[in-house]
Formats: C-alpha cells, structure tokens, sequence
C-alpha cells in the first residue's frame, strides 16, 4: 500500500470518529499496515468499523481483518471459466447437428468403434461423418 492509500484510509476513519489526521499519524499507522494490499486494508476497515467491540479503532484492528478481508474478497471474486483447449466439436454431414448431439450419427460411431478401436473411428468419422 502506498502512503497515499494509508493517508486516504485515515481520512475515512477521521471522517467516522473525529480524530486528527497528522504527517506523523499517517507515517505511523503505514510503519504499521504498509504491507497490507489497499484493497484488502479498505475491506478490513469495513470490517473493523462493524465490530462492536472496536471502540476506537487502532491499526492492530485493521491488521488482524485483514485475513477475513482477504478472504472475503476472493470469495467474492466472480470466477473465470477455463478455457478449453482444443479444436470445436465437429458438426455431422448428413444431420448438420453437434457430432455429440446426434443421435443416429453417435449411434453409427459407436458400432464402428468396438470393430475398429480408438483411431480407427477417429480416421472414419473425419472421412464420413464430419462435415
């Protein structure tokens, strides 16, 4: 966190209890919770702000939110699907349908396979089934 995060994060509190916001306070308060992440530090001051038994908030309190912080905001992190390597599924010839949503052409596969194995549908499907 930059000391411009640490000053911001005081002026917040100031703005909750009052208090006066000197160089040396914001210098003293990043000594101590510089290491935070802003991000982080913003959501345990949230945190430590709805604790009811924090009368006067002190960086300790910041630092021991700062977990559950972290946590919550991964948690709360919309998740990124994977990408799926690969080429697409191929559509069939005769049906134009998915290759896996075929019924018949799944069904024609499927024989050919016990007679033939694993590459030799591959090289069947591409050269009849494919599109």
């Amino acid at each position: 966190m930059l000391i411009s995060d640490t000053k911001e994060m005081l002026r917040q509190i100031a703005l909750v209890d009052n208090r006066k916001v000197m160089p040396e306070t914001i210098e003293a308060w990043h000594n101590i919770i510089g290491g935070i992440p802003f991000e982080i530090a913003i959501q345990a001051l949230k945190m430590a702000q709805q604790d009811s038994t924090i009368r006067y908030l002190e960086p300790r309190n910041i630092i021991s939110w700062s977990k559950e912080a972290a946590f919550r905001l991964d948690r709360d992190k919309p998740k990124v699907a994977e990408a799926i390597h690969g080429s697409p599924q191929p559509r069939c010839r005769e049906h134009n349908e998915l290759i896996l949503s075929c019924g018949p052409c799944c069904k024609l596969l499927q024989g050919y396979e016990h007679d033939n194995g694993q590459t030799g549908i591959d090289a069947y499907a591409k050269s009849q089934v494919y599109a």
